[in-house]
């Protein structure tokens, strides 16, 4: 496998190729200008003395070439949504110890230093590239630092090496075909660890991008594919939903040939409706944690799964291979035999160099037999064709009243139910009580009692969530996730109403 830092290698390659790499609403940039553009801004990063660079993120090009001179500068790059309180953002700064930032955004950040990086390039420039290859083939593995959100509220910074993301990047090719005319659009957050894995696939593959303008708007963002000619998206499954939702899957993609599905389960209606509509375009369900390198396992769907899609059982997200190992952890033991049910367990090259700091999460990272693995937190099982099924998290089985209840079997029953769309089910405690609540997106008129009793017919009454709320949009997080927490706010505030 190649080593070092193989983004530099590859920038510094191309430092005279002429041809678009980047492309936002407004803007393109070609090879040959982010190389000295990444030049240019190497002044302002060195002369901080914090090894890992914050940059908050907006969606254009000024965020991809801020990653790109700081990599180049051979410092660790940290990327922060601009969606996030400045209270938030003060946070992760401290944590990685900077008062530094690249700000590509109107955001205010008080009291800290905010640059603006340059995006002109100079013509008179004189690059000595050698210099720039010796300087930043360094010490340094670390590639960035990305902060999710942790089950105690504190935001977890995970550190990804050079080596971690290469592992994933060439691993893909087992999957993925990237053509010459092929390009990418970029559908999540640039602080997502989806969208880095579109910007390694930009660099290693020689592949342009497209950075879409506002991805939550589908009415423009599907004007936006076709007139950009973008042929693979990889994105969460509501990006997706969105064009069957607004009707917009029986019209015609100029280009896209395939897209990625991942960060979420898909709603098997969004998929039964891309396959009838878009039967050429390939869809990939994917599968894997930010710890352990951004996506882990990857399988196109076929006819068969959407033969078992109808039939109500589960979609596989992949395989187990040597880049990619997986086993089940299930009662205190590591398996690799199908059918056996447990928490996923990661192991090899594709395990980050774990969190910033000495926090509690740091124990899901383990060894079995001397190999470094990572406990997921999902729950799921290998086929007899050992192909991996995804089943829910190990933080969504509660208890109400003494009974054991799996909040992935209420959703997967619900969404069983025809004008179901989507939905999420949860807890919300007051005091020393437990209530389970339903929420539910619909293009319907639905009637609770008559869920209820679609509910009661294959759940036990204990399962039967006591408020059912309809929506016809759901509130999405800045990685366009369904945003839970405020899903659980507006519900609290509809049962106080009540």
């Amino acid at each position: 496998m190649e080593n070092d830092n193989f983004i530099v290698k590859q920038i510094i390659s191309n430092r005279q190729n002429k041809k678009i790499i980047i492309s936002d609403h407004k803007n393109k940039i070609s090879w040959a200008d982010l190389y000295k553009i990444s030049k240019l801004n190497n002044h302002i990063i060195k002369k901080n003395k914090s090894l890992i660079i914050p940059i908050i993120c907006d969606r254009s090009i000024k965020t991809f070439v801020s990653i790109i001179s700081v990599i180049m500068s051979g410092k660790t790059f940290c990327p922060i949504s601009d969606k996030i309180p400045e209270f938030r953002i003060k946070y992760i700064m401290k944590k990685i110890g900077s008062d530094f930032l690249i700000n590509n955004s109107n955001l205010i950040v008080r009291n800290v230093k905010n640059y603006k990086i340059k995006t002109k390039v100079n013509s008179n420039l004189n690059i000595k590239y050698k210099e720039i290859l010796r300087h930043n083939l360094s010490e340094n593995k670390i590639a960035y630092v990305l902060f999710t959100s942790g089950s105690t509220g504190e935001p977890k910074g995970v550190k990804l090496s050079y080596d971690n993301l290469l592992n994933t990047i060439i691993w893909s090719k087992k999957y993925l075909d990237w053509k010459k005319k092929d390009i990418i659009g970029i559908a999540t957050n640039f602080s997502f660890d989806i969208s880095m894995f579109d910007l390694l696939a930009c660099i290693y593959f020689k592949v342009r991008a497209h950075i879409l303008y506002n991805p939550e708007n589908p009415v423009l963002t599907f004007k936006e594919i076709n007139h950009n000619k973008i042929t693979s998206i990889f994105s969460v499954p509501a990006f997706f939903s969105n064009f069957v939702y607004y009707d917009l899957i029986s019209k015609k993609f100029s280009k896209l040939r395939r897209i990625i599905s991942g960060g979420d389960f898909f709603p098997t209606k969004s998929i039964l409706a891309w396959k009838k509509y878009k039967e050429k375009i390939d869809i990939f369900n994917v599968w894997g944690p930010t710890e352990t390198s951004i996506v882990n396992t990857m399988h196109k769907i076929n006819k068969n799964n959407l033969r078992d899609l109808v039939e109500g059982k589960s979609l596989p997200v992949g395989k187990s291979d040597k880049m990619m190992e997986i086993k089940i952890y299930s009662k205190k033991k590591f398996y690799n035999k199908s059918l056996i049910k447990g928490q996923i367990c990661m192991f090899g090259k594709c395990v980050s160099e774990g969190y910033i700091g000495d926090i509690k999460n740091k124990k899901n990272y383990i060894y079995n037999n001397g190999v470094r693995g990572f406990l997921t937190g999902d729950i799921g099982y290998f086929d007899l064709k050992r192909r991996l099924h995804i089943i829910g998290r190990s933080d969504t089985t509660i208890k109400i009243s003494g009974y054991r209840v799996d909040l992935k079997e209420i959703e997967n029953i619900t969404l069983e139910n025809s004008q179901v769309v989507d939905c999420r089910a949860f807890v919300i405690k007051k005091k020393i009580f437990k209530t389970l609540v339903l929420c539910i997106l619909t293009t319907k008129k639905m009637d609770k009692k008559n869920i209820k009793s679609y509910l009661g017919k294959k759940l036990p009454s204990y399962a039967i969530p006591k408020f059912i709320f309809f929506f016809k949009k759901f509130p999405k997080n800045k990685n366009f996730k369904v945003d839970i927490n405020r899903l659980k706010k507006i519900s609290i505030e509809n049962i106080q109403n009540l």
